[in-house]
């Protein structure tokens, strides 16, 4: 019996272990397999090794004029200098950082970590794309996690001046995601859900240490006014171009609504009720006004949903967990154990399989490898531009060629390039890739220049001629010894 009595005095410390190497499991087992999430993630992991802005990368509109994530892609320049890591191993940092920030880091604020976990279990089967969306290694994970851990410590806020430990950790955290992010104007819908919910003086507390972050923060870039120029110029881009939504990159596209999650987070609610422990002023609470603010604007964006609206859902349902799992096993017995590996075995198994093939199908994408002999004289010479129709053209080639001395036409984002190119990249895509679609960019094309498509052909684009440089890739240049046309 003592003895019993002594082991379960460790229960609480197993589950922290528990909870803490699952999410540690979990990284480990996805990495193992040779997972590399696509897009920025790679353009970050290869920006260290080109030593130039993006201007001198990408075609884009001269008012873009300071990188949009300046401070993660320092903290990866300085890996590769301190390390001498290379792309993998920075993309595999990338990961494996930005995934702890939204699975551990909230853990600071619950009293029971396998609550935490349950939640996010819940919102996987909800949304199974969920992994995925965390596991891209990109700076906006960052920010994810400060957002739970702002909802969690300031929606206890009452009446009363926080404590200044509280503010000024609150103001390295805005500084942090506005310098490693830089969506410093996003974090307005926050301030907006805590003044619906009525808490208007944690609300005001917030929005002064936004102010004083975005300050800190926009600063550690050297260059604080055009930084937060260049953040609204580009959703400003974005947003009066009025292209057709299926247009857009994904994280712009419309939200369907998640059925699933709404109806998850209504069965949490009654079933707190019925227990008689649910808050009977849900609408007092800013991490409800949060979930739908975010549903309402992922309508249009389904970044909101997927960014903020879901994170809010986790937090809430994981403080609604915290609540009832002492109700329900006591803190020092074996059934907490127990319970604690129901949620944590599922969890893993179900983060980590293949699902679709959505961690290998990396494994088979066509990468250009300029420094093959075999594609060296289809690379774009000095100064030249790939005139690349889709975005993972960049980010694969990119990575795979950080030091190459050309330009990309479509990049980061496809609203950026310049509007008569834009204009021809979206007719590319109105038309299923149609050969005219292509003219204006073939006509354009200098010696140096080349012109990229993905398909399983070449195009009928005379006088160009075509190799393939990577399965489904073509690369298309003029003749040697064609004159180059006129000035564009």
């Amino acid at each position: 019996m003592n003895n019993g009595a002594a082991l379960q005095r460790y229960v609480p410390l197993v589950c922290w272990m528990a909870v803490l190497l699952t999410a540690v499991f979990i990284c480990l087992k996805i990495l193992g397999e040779g997972y590399m999430p696509p897009g920025d993630a790679r353009r970050h992991a290869a920006k260290p090794f080109a030593g130039k802005p993006y201007s001198e990368i990408v075609v884009m509109r001269p008012q873009y004029v300071v990188d949009h994530s300046p401070g993660w892609e320092w903290l990866l320049g300085c890996l590769h200098r301190m390390t001498g890591w290379e792309e993998d191993a920075l993309l595999s940092f990338s990961v494996a950082s930005t995934l702890f920030c939204v699975v551990c880091f909230p853990l600071i604020w619950v009293r029971r970590p396998e609550a935490w976990l349950a939640a996010v279990l819940a919102q996987m089967i909800a949304i199974p794309q969920l992994m995925e969306r965390w596991l891209q290694g990109r700076p906006y994970l960052l920010s994810e996690g400060i957002l739970m851990g702002l909802l969690f410590s300031w929606s206890k806020e009452q009446d009363r001046r926080p404590p200044w430990s509280k503010v000024v950790l609150t103001c390295i955290g805005f500084a942090l995601s506005v310098w490693i992010h830089g969506a410093w104007y996003l974090w307005v819908v926050l301030f907006a859900a805590f003044f619906l919910a009525q808490r208007w003086r944690a609300g005001l507390w917030l929005a002064g240490c936004w102010v004083v972050g975005t300050i800190v923060g926009a600063l550690l870039t050297g260059r604080p006014l055009a930084f937060l120029y260049t953040g609204v110029y580009m959703a400003q881009c974005v947003y009066q171009e009025h292209a057709p939504k299926w247009l857009l990159v994904g994280e712009f596209q419309p939200s369907g609504g998640e059925f699933a999650t709404i109806a998850l987070l209504a069965i949490i609610y009654l079933w707190r009720q019925k227990q008689n422990k649910g808050s009977s002023s849900l609408f007092s609470q800013p991490v409800v006004w949060m979930m739908v603010l975010n549903w309402i604007l992922g309508l249009t964006a389904d970044r909101f949903w997927a960014d903020w609206g879901v994170a809010a859902a986790i937090v809430w349902m994981a403080g609604e967990f915290d609540e009832a799992m002492p109700t329900l096993w006591d803190a020092l017995s074996i059934q907490r154990l127990v319970a604690c590996g129901c949620i944590a075995l599922p969890l893993y198994l179900d983060s980590t399989n293949d699902l679709g093939r959505r961690y290998s199908a990396c494994l088979t994408e066509p990468f250009v490898d300029g420094s093959n002999p075999q594609n060296k004289d289809w690379m774009p010479g000095p100064g030249g531009i790939f005139y690349n129709d889709n975005m993972q053209f960049f980010y694969n080639t990119f990575y795979k060629n950080p030091r190459g001395d050309w330009r990309y036409m479509a990049g980061f984002e496809p609203a950026l390039m310049p509007a008569v190119d834009l204009k021809i990249y979206r007719e590319i895509h109105r038309s299923e890739g149609s050969a005219e679609s292509y003219q204006p960019w073939a006509k354009k094309l200098r010696p140096q220049d080349r012109l990229v498509v993905a398909r399983s052909g070449p195009l009928d684009l005379p006088p160009l001629e075509w190799k393939q440089a990577a399965p489904g890739v073509w690369i298309g240049r003029l003749p040697a010894g064609k004159p180059a046309p006129g000035p564009k």
